[in-house]
């Protein structure tokens, strides 16, 4: 509850048709970075290409809806029809911190490093002629799966914290919590103050009061300064 630890929400090294992964768990991936592993049915052998998805929203159901787009799904009429996807590695975007300190980030960067020092890429820096099980190894013996939870956030802007102002939604404090029937936490977020932009992207004079929200744990850490400020509230509630 207090952490954001990767979630696996695939890892088969069989592989299953994306889109019908997609169709069936796709909705876990709302504002989700991710760490995947997929290979066309046009591929020769065992080509895997590795990638990520950093930003919030729907982008990582984009991205990997992009990939059934261009590469269709597996017929038996056309076997270089379709794509199979093995891995997906989820933890929830927090507004924090910047693509170069996510943990995502991270797995990648330490799997490629392995990877071009053992075969070297097939094509760009993102596929590779390995073995899924080899590649799955790999990861389990060096704790990838588990990367650590240690994210760097980034840093307030110090005259913006002096005046107790901030971006739209960052958040300011938490000022209370209710537990429902289904064990499910929601917190009461207060937020920081924050400038509107008019049509030609000026602030207005004034900052505005931003409205309380009642958000649960995985929602709050995409705002700004969040996961800091409800991990605090935690500890300091003992819940």
């Amino acid at each position: 509850m207090s952490n954001n630890n990767f979630k696996i929400l695939l890892k088969n090294k069989r592989g299953e048709e994306l889109i019908d992964w997609l169709n069936k768990e796709g909705h876990k991936l709302k504002n989700q970075r991710i760490f995947y592993i997929l290979k066309a049915n046009l591929e020769k052998g065992d080509v895997y290409k590795i990638g990520l998805s950093e930003r919030g929203g729907n982008a990582a159901y984009g991205r990997l809806k992009d990939y059934y787009h261009f590469y269709d799904k597996s017929t038996s009429s056309n076997p270089c029809k379709g794509v199979k996807l093995y891995l997906v590695l989820a933890n929830t975007y927090n507004a924090d911190v910047d693509n170069p300190n996510a943990r995502v980030r991270r797995v990648e960067t330490k799997l490629k490093a392995f990877l071009k020092q053992k075969i070297g890429s097939v094509r760009g820096d993102e596929r590779f002629k390995i073995s899924i099980s080899e590649l799955f190894k790999y990861m389990e013996d060096n704790k990838l799966l588990e990367e650590e939870e240690i994210e760097k956030p980034t840093r307030q802007t110090p005259r913006l914290k002096e005046k107790g102002q901030g971006s739209q939604d960052a958040v300011a404090g938490i000022i209370g919590h209710k537990k429902l029937r289904n064990g499910i936490i929601k917190f009461n977020v207060e937020f920081l103050n924050a400038f509107k932009y008019d049509r030609n992207e000026k602030p207005t004079k004034m900052p505005n009061k931003m409205p309380n929200k009642i958000l649960t744990y995985d929602e709050l850490i995409g705002y700004r300064h969040g996961k800091r400020k409800v991990d605090e509230y935690i500890k300091r509630e003992g819940l």
